[in-house]
Protein backbone atom coordinates (compact mmCIF):
# COMPACT_ATOMS: atom_id res chain seq x y z
CA UNK A 1 0.00 0.00 0.00
CA UNK A 2 1.05 3.49 -0.78
CA UNK A 3 1.17 5.74 2.07
CA UNK A 4 -0.09 9.10 1.89
CA UNK A 5 2.89 12.29 1.91
CA UNK A 6 2.59 14.90 4.66
CA UNK A 7 2.85 17.51 2.19
CA UNK A 8 -0.69 18.94 0.26
CA UNK A 9 -1.07 17.34 -3.40
CA UNK A 10 -2.65 19.68 -5.35
CA UNK A 11 -4.61 18.46 -7.99
CA UNK A 12 -6.20 19.56 -10.87
CA UNK A 13 -9.70 17.56 -11.86
CA UNK A 14 -11.09 17.38 -15.36
CA UNK A 15 -14.17 15.41 -15.36
CA UNK A 16 -16.77 15.70 -18.07
CA UNK A 17 -19.83 14.52 -16.45
CA UNK A 18 -21.39 16.67 -13.66
CA UNK A 19 -22.36 14.12 -11.16
CA UNK A 20 -18.74 12.52 -11.31
CA UNK A 21 -17.21 16.21 -10.55
CA UNK A 22 -19.65 16.52 -7.71
CA UNK A 23 -18.35 13.54 -5.95
CA UNK A 24 -14.63 14.37 -6.71
CA UNK A 25 -14.95 17.56 -5.59
CA UNK A 26 -16.64 16.24 -2.08
CA UNK A 27 -14.21 13.65 -1.78
CA UNK A 28 -10.98 15.96 -2.69
CA UNK A 29 -12.62 19.12 -0.61
CA UNK A 30 -13.05 16.60 2.64
CA UNK A 31 -9.26 15.51 2.21
CA UNK A 32 -6.24 15.99 4.74
CA UNK A 33 -3.64 15.72 2.09
CA UNK A 34 -5.36 16.24 -1.36
CA UNK A 35 -6.05 19.97 -1.63
CA UNK A 36 -8.40 20.67 -4.65
CA UNK A 37 -7.21 23.59 -6.73
CA UNK A 38 -9.53 23.70 -9.50
CA UNK A 39 -11.90 22.03 -11.56
CA UNK A 40 -13.44 22.04 -15.01
CA UNK A 41 -15.31 19.93 -18.13
CA UNK A 42 -13.28 21.33 -21.09
CA UNK A 43 -10.01 20.27 -22.20
CA UNK A 44 -9.00 24.40 -23.44
CA UNK A 45 -10.13 25.24 -19.68
CA UNK A 46 -7.90 22.14 -18.61
CA UNK A 47 -4.71 23.96 -20.47
CA UNK A 48 -5.35 27.31 -19.28
CA UNK A 49 -5.83 25.96 -15.66
CA UNK A 50 -2.61 24.11 -16.05
CA UNK A 51 -0.32 26.87 -17.18
CA UNK A 52 -2.25 28.94 -14.06
CA UNK A 53 -1.67 26.67 -11.51
CA UNK A 54 1.27 24.24 -12.08
CA UNK A 55 -0.65 21.02 -10.27
CA UNK A 56 0.92 18.33 -8.48
CA UNK A 57 -1.91 16.33 -10.07
CA UNK A 58 -3.95 16.47 -12.91
CA UNK A 59 -7.05 14.30 -12.94
CA UNK A 60 -8.46 13.92 -16.63
CA UNK A 61 -11.50 12.32 -17.72
CA UNK A 62 -10.14 10.85 -21.19
CA UNK A 63 -13.67 11.47 -23.01
CA UNK A 64 -12.96 15.27 -22.90
CA UNK A 65 -10.44 14.52 -25.57
CA UNK A 66 -12.17 13.58 -28.00
CA UNK A 67 -9.83 10.61 -29.03
CA UNK A 68 -6.69 12.91 -28.74
CA UNK A 69 -5.79 11.69 -25.69
CA UNK A 70 -2.51 11.15 -26.32
CA UNK A 71 -1.89 14.13 -27.49
CA UNK A 72 -3.50 15.93 -25.68
CA UNK A 73 -1.85 14.92 -22.13
CA UNK A 74 1.49 15.38 -23.97
CA UNK A 75 0.68 19.13 -24.15
CA UNK A 76 -0.46 19.12 -20.73
CA UNK A 77 2.93 18.13 -19.83
CA UNK A 78 4.66 20.86 -22.02
CA UNK A 79 3.00 23.26 -20.79
CA UNK A 80 3.35 22.08 -16.61
CA UNK A 81 6.56 19.63 -17.17
CA UNK A 82 6.25 18.66 -13.03
CA UNK A 83 2.34 17.96 -13.66
CA UNK A 84 1.76 13.89 -13.02
CA UNK A 85 -1.37 13.30 -14.97
CA UNK A 86 -3.47 10.19 -14.22
CA UNK A 87 -5.98 9.55 -16.66
CA UNK A 88 -9.46 8.72 -15.90
CA UNK A 89 -10.82 6.05 -17.90
CA UNK A 90 -14.35 4.77 -18.61
CA UNK A 91 -13.53 1.36 -21.08
CA UNK A 92 -10.93 -1.33 -20.52
CA UNK A 93 -9.43 -0.78 -24.11
CA UNK A 94 -6.00 -2.01 -24.23
CA UNK A 95 -4.95 0.05 -27.20
CA UNK A 96 -5.91 3.28 -25.37
CA UNK A 97 -4.40 2.43 -22.23
CA UNK A 98 -0.89 1.48 -24.32
CA UNK A 99 -1.35 5.16 -26.39
CA UNK A 100 -2.23 7.23 -22.89
CA UNK A 101 1.15 5.37 -21.00
CA UNK A 102 3.46 6.50 -24.03
CA UNK A 103 2.22 10.24 -24.34
CA UNK A 104 3.60 10.73 -21.31
CA UNK A 105 0.95 9.65 -18.28
CA UNK A 106 1.52 8.58 -15.08
CA UNK A 107 -0.98 6.30 -14.59
CA UNK A 108 -4.68 5.21 -15.75
CA UNK A 109 -7.86 4.54 -13.09
CA UNK A 110 -10.87 3.12 -14.36
CA UNK A 111 -13.89 4.40 -13.22
CA UNK A 112 -15.73 1.50 -12.23
CA UNK A 113 -12.89 1.47 -8.75
CA UNK A 114 -13.71 2.73 -5.59
CA UNK A 115 -12.67 6.27 -4.27
CA UNK A 116 -9.85 3.88 -2.34
CA UNK A 117 -8.30 2.75 -4.95
CA UNK A 118 -8.29 5.91 -6.48
CA UNK A 119 -6.92 7.89 -3.87
CA UNK A 120 -4.00 5.12 -3.67
CA UNK A 121 -3.24 5.93 -7.30
CA UNK A 122 -3.01 9.86 -6.34
CA UNK A 123 -0.62 9.01 -3.58
CA UNK A 124 1.33 6.51 -6.09
CA UNK A 125 1.72 8.74 -8.78
CA UNK A 126 2.85 11.75 -7.05
CA UNK A 127 5.62 10.19 -5.12
CA UNK A 128 7.12 9.25 -8.62
CA UNK A 129 5.73 5.80 -9.12
CA UNK A 130 3.05 4.74 -12.29
CA UNK A 131 -0.11 2.99 -11.34
CA UNK A 132 -2.15 0.63 -13.68
CA UNK A 133 -4.08 -2.06 -12.08
CA UNK A 134 -4.18 -5.60 -12.37
CA UNK A 135 -6.73 -5.37 -15.25
CA UNK A 136 -5.09 -3.07 -17.06
CA UNK A 137 -1.97 -5.21 -16.96
CA UNK A 138 -3.69 -8.13 -18.15
CA UNK A 139 -4.90 -6.02 -21.03
CA UNK A 140 -1.70 -4.82 -21.89
CA UNK A 141 0.32 -8.04 -21.92
CA UNK A 142 -2.57 -10.38 -24.05
CA UNK A 143 -1.86 -6.80 -26.48
CA UNK A 144 1.82 -8.18 -27.15
CA UNK A 145 1.37 -11.93 -27.78
CA UNK A 146 -2.47 -10.72 -29.46
CA UNK A 147 -1.09 -10.54 -33.14
CA UNK A 148 0.77 -13.67 -35.07
CA UNK A 149 3.77 -11.96 -36.82
CA UNK A 150 5.37 -13.73 -39.83
CA UNK A 151 8.93 -14.61 -39.73
CA UNK A 152 9.81 -11.70 -41.02
CA UNK A 153 7.87 -9.45 -39.24
CA UNK A 154 10.02 -6.77 -36.55
CA UNK A 155 8.01 -8.45 -33.89
CA UNK A 156 9.28 -11.82 -34.74
CA UNK A 157 12.66 -10.47 -35.64
CA UNK A 158 12.72 -9.47 -31.57
CA UNK A 159 11.78 -12.33 -30.52
CA UNK A 160 14.42 -14.71 -32.47
CA UNK A 161 17.20 -12.29 -31.59
CA UNK A 162 16.34 -10.62 -27.91
CA UNK A 163 18.58 -7.72 -26.60
CA UNK A 164 21.09 -9.46 -24.65
CA UNK A 165 21.71 -8.24 -21.10
CA UNK A 166 23.91 -9.02 -18.32
CA UNK A 167 22.79 -11.07 -15.17
CA UNK A 168 22.55 -8.03 -13.17
CA UNK A 169 20.65 -6.39 -15.97
CA UNK A 170 18.12 -9.14 -16.42
CA UNK A 171 17.50 -9.12 -12.69
CA UNK A 172 16.89 -4.91 -12.58
CA UNK A 173 14.47 -5.49 -15.38
CA UNK A 174 12.40 -8.14 -13.81
CA UNK A 175 11.70 -6.19 -10.23
CA UNK A 176 11.37 -3.20 -12.52
CA UNK A 177 8.55 -5.19 -14.37
CA UNK A 178 6.78 -5.58 -11.32
CA UNK A 179 6.56 -2.24 -10.52
CA UNK A 180 9.42 -1.67 -8.10
CA UNK A 181 10.98 1.71 -7.71
CA UNK A 182 14.46 2.75 -8.14
CA UNK A 183 15.01 3.19 -4.51
CA UNK A 184 12.83 -0.13 -3.80
CA UNK A 185 15.45 -2.29 -5.58
CA UNK A 186 18.07 -0.53 -4.60
CA UNK A 187 17.18 -1.92 -0.77
CA UNK A 188 16.33 -4.95 -2.14
CA UNK A 189 19.65 -5.88 -4.19
CA UNK A 190 21.78 -3.90 -1.62
CA UNK A 191 23.16 -1.55 -4.25
CA UNK A 192 22.88 2.14 -4.67
CA UNK A 193 20.36 3.73 -6.43
CA UNK A 194 22.32 5.28 -8.72
CA UNK A 195 23.58 1.92 -9.76
CA UNK A 196 19.83 1.21 -10.40
CA UNK A 197 19.34 4.22 -12.48
CA UNK A 198 22.43 3.35 -14.09
CA UNK A 199 21.51 0.12 -15.49
CA UNK A 200 17.94 0.87 -15.92
CA UNK A 201 19.38 3.83 -18.27
CA UNK A 202 21.45 0.76 -20.06
CA UNK A 203 18.23 -1.78 -19.96
CA UNK A 204 15.92 1.54 -21.70
CA UNK A 205 18.62 1.69 -24.97
CA UNK A 206 19.10 -1.76 -25.47
CA UNK A 207 14.89 -3.27 -25.35
CA UNK A 208 14.65 0.11 -27.13
CA UNK A 209 12.12 1.55 -24.99
CA UNK A 210 12.37 5.43 -22.63
CA UNK A 211 10.42 4.40 -19.46
CA UNK A 212 9.64 1.82 -17.12
CA UNK A 213 6.04 1.29 -18.26
CA UNK A 214 7.52 0.24 -21.63
CA UNK A 215 9.80 -1.96 -20.48
CA UNK A 216 6.50 -4.01 -18.55
CA UNK A 217 4.82 -4.34 -21.41
CA UNK A 218 7.70 -5.52 -23.91
CA UNK A 219 9.14 -7.74 -21.16
CA UNK A 220 6.46 -10.85 -21.93
CA UNK A 221 8.21 -11.21 -25.39
CA UNK A 222 11.70 -12.31 -23.56
CA UNK A 223 11.17 -15.26 -21.32
CA UNK A 224 15.04 -14.39 -19.71
CA UNK A 225 12.08 -12.31 -17.56
CA UNK A 226 10.99 -15.07 -15.88
CA UNK A 227 11.15 -15.52 -11.94
CA UNK A 228 12.71 -18.75 -12.62
CA UNK A 229 15.26 -17.98 -14.48
CA UNK A 230 16.82 -15.13 -12.68
CA UNK A 231 17.13 -16.60 -9.40
CA UNK A 232 20.77 -16.63 -7.89
CA UNK A 233 21.98 -14.60 -11.04
CA UNK A 234 22.49 -11.36 -9.63
CA UNK A 235 26.03 -10.05 -8.96
CA UNK A 236 26.85 -7.83 -5.95
CA UNK A 237 30.03 -6.99 -7.66
CA UNK A 238 28.34 -4.51 -10.25
CA UNK A 239 29.58 -0.75 -9.41
CA UNK A 240 28.05 2.46 -10.21
CA UNK A 241 29.45 3.50 -13.74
Amino acid sequence: MVEPSSTKIRILVAESFELVNLGLRSLFEKHAIIRLIADTDSIEDLFNLTSQHNPDVILMDLLLSNQNYAEDIAKLLQISPQSKVLAFSHHNNEQTHLQTFRSGAAGIISKQHSSDMLLKAIYAIHTGQIWFDRNVTKLLWQAQFSPKPCAESPAAAKLANPPKLSDSERHIAYLACKGLSAKEISAQLLITEKTVRNQLSAIYKKIGVKKQIELCLKAPLYNYFKESYLIGTFNPTDTDI
